[in-house]
């Protein structure tokens, strides 16, 4: 079984110089789950200090702090400085440079731990809460708004509906609910979703899921007692870059990841 830092490791590397909206618009979640990629950035080496400082982080090999300088010290290289303007559009910037490291750990540790489900596991706590789990300066005053959207749009299979009263819904779902897709794909036209079932479900949430038990979930009507809850999908997680490029191919990206072939 894998462990967070690993899955990072396998990642294959995604050049692009497509912005965020396009790369989201443009690229299958699929694709995106597989890879390393930050918007506009087609320096294949420095894709792949990211993919290293981030597996690292993951494992407490090293701090966030230093995980900064080793990306500031390859971005030098390219002559980019955090004093560029730009905002957190500047590749340099400190905040995006933690909003890469901080999203790539966070999927990490949500794809490997629905790898790690086993039969006793999902019997015990067959169900998860999205809820706030780090705090945040200006935070998101709109989930119950996407909760509402995701739910509409897959008929609340496995969810929770009304659950605490709008808009201080509790998020809670089978870990096997379409729901968490839908959240991740930005349902009711929201653009800053990552495109996969499981946290975090938008660039620099403070949101995680916290296990729900098998008495709850069925106190919330979310599977009846003595049912069997359905296992949620592991991520595949583990493409060669040759598995990446056809799929780039098969679904007709063109030109811009040529780097990938």
């Amino acid at each position: 079984m894998m462990d967070p830092a690993e899955i990072i490791r396998i990642k294959a590397l995604l050049p692009t110089d497509l912005g965020s909206d396009e790369v989201r618009e443009q690229v299958a979640a699929d694709i995106l789950r597989r890879s390393i990629f930050s918007a506009r950035m087609e320096d294949l080496r420095h894709l792949a200090v990211i993919r290293d400082v981030c597996a690292d982080v993951t494992a407490g090999a090293i701090n966030q702090a230093t995980a900064r300088e080793r990306l500031l010290a390859s971005l030098a290289r390219m002559g980019h400085s955090p004093l560029d303007e730009g905002g957190i559009s500047n590749p340099a910037s400190i905040r995006r440079l933690n909003l890469i490291v901080d999203t790539q750990r966070q999927m990490a540790a949500s794809a490997a731990n629905i790898a790690a489900e086993t039969p006793a596991t999902l019997e015990e706590w067959p169900a998860v809460e999205l809820t706030r789990f780090v705090g945040k300066g200006r935070p998101r005053q709109d989930w119950a708004e996407r909760w509402q959207a995701a739910g509409d749009a897959v008929g609340w299979q496995g969810a929770a509906k009304d659950v605490g009263g709008f808009p201080d819904w509790r998020m809670v779902a089978l870990k096997a609910s379409p729901i968490w897709q839908a959240l991740g794909d930005g349902a009711g036209g929201y653009r800053d979703t990552l495109g996969n079932p499981f946290p975090p479900f938008a660039y620099g949430s403070g949101l995680a899921w916290a296990d729900v038990s098998r008495d709850e979930a069925v106190e919330l009507g979310l599977i009846a007692p003595g049912e069997t809850a359905p296992a949620p999908q592991p991520p595949d997680l583990s493409p060669s870059e040759a598995e990446i490029a056809d799929a780039v191919d098969r679904l007709g990206f063109g030109d811009v990841f040529k780097d990938l072939a």
